[in-house]
């Protein structure tokens, strides 16, 4: 509950630092249209808004003593939370998110959706690997050929000449 309050005040300043960031650094459009800085502008206002709204949920739901006894628990909660499956999940994430450069969207999204697929509980390990390779597939047909987006292929020769290969098979579509 304590963490609940604490990442919802963490985000709000780091919204209001980002707005502060773009109001700063982004070149200023006419005042009759819609320009660069104004949407991302309107997007952290919007969220800005929903987390005040969850922070006066926050205050109005819970009693001063459960917040303080809340308080009271963050240490060990925060042992609690480190040995969750959220947290191995969120890990996974950075996991992949680091990992996407230099090994490329293909063996990166491969090995994710496995992890994250033994993670949820998934022990049929023939399914895990079809459900896998099908989604990756799919996910990389409908980025790299249909919208046209480069997927990253890799910084390391073997998983690059994969990568290209597989480009050249899809590309015949």
């Amino acid at each position: 509950m304590a963490l609940q309050l604490i990442v919802n005040l963490l985000l709000l300043a780091g919204c209001i630092g980002f707005f502060v960031n773009v109001s700063t650094t982004m070149p200023h459009s006419p005042a009759n249209e819609l320009g660069a800085e104004q949407w991302p502008q309107a997007i952290l206002v919007l969220l800005m808004l929903a987390i005040c709204f969850n922070l006066y949920r926050y205050f109005k739901t819970n009693k001063k003593e459960d917040i303080a006894a809340a308080f009271r628990d963050f240490v060990p909660s925060i042992g609690r939370l480190l040995k969750s499956r959220l947290f191995a999940g969120m890990a996974l994430v950075v996991v992949m998110a680091l990992m996407y450069e230099p090994v490329g969207f293909l063996v990166t999204c491969l090995l994710f959706l496995i992890s994250y697929g033994l993670l949820l509980g998934q022990r049929n390990i023939p399914v895990l690997l079809l459900t896998s390779v099908l989604i990756t597939v799919i996910l990389y047909i409908g980025f790299s050929v249909m919208l046209g987006v480069m997927l990253p292929r890799g910084q390391f020769p073997p998983l690059r000449n994969f990568a290209l290969f597989i480009e050249s098979l899809v590309s015949d579509f």
